[in-house]
């Protein structure tokens, strides 16, 4: 019985790349979600006045130097801030590359919904009955019981220093 090893290294994003990233998503819905993009782009002055993204968006239009500027410049300076942060050291592409490669390593292809694939949720039960038959076949040559668990021992432990 031989064991096949798989490897695989990716860079994993830290939490503080999935904060950015998420606050980018939020304020993107909320400017953007369930209108089309230039309908109702004053709706952030009605946001809560303690709101971070408000206050950004305030700033913005302090910097523009003009109130009453056109506020799609405004919203628009705002989601290139927004992406910059979001995007730093390139966080949204190791975040989506994080996630595919997951999926496509560790997820059942066949599902439409996020379940391992059936060698990993299955596992340990396969496993066991790799052992079983290793131990099955031991007693059908006649060994001892503590024959089949020195061999099964030293396969394991072989399996192992392999791995290292």
């Amino acid at each position: 019985m031989t064991v096949t090893k798989h490897k695989l290294t990716v860079c994993k994003a830290k939490p503080e790349e999935f904060k950015r990233v998420r606050g980018f998503v939020n304020a993107m819905e909320n400017l953007l979600d369930t209108r089309g993009f230039f309908d109702a782009e004053e709706d952030w002055k009605d946001w809560p006045k303690g709101d971070p993204d408000r206050k950004l968006m305030n700033k913005i239009v302090k910097e523009l130097d003009n109130e009453a500027s056109d506020n799609r410049l405004v919203v628009y300076e705002f989601m290139k801030r927004k992406f910059k942060e979001a995007n730093y050291g390139g966080s949204i592409g190791r975040i989506l590359f994080n996630c595919e490669t997951l999926i496509h390593n560790c997820c059942d292809p066949k599902l439409d919904y996020l379940e391992f694939k059936p060698s990993i949720m299955y596992a340990q039960r396969d496993a066991l009955l790799k052992v079983q038959k290793q131990i099955l076949s031991g007693e059908k040559r006649g060994r001892s019981a503590e024959s089949i668990l020195n061999s099964l021992k030293k396969w394991i432990d072989k399996q192992i220093s392999e791995d290292d």
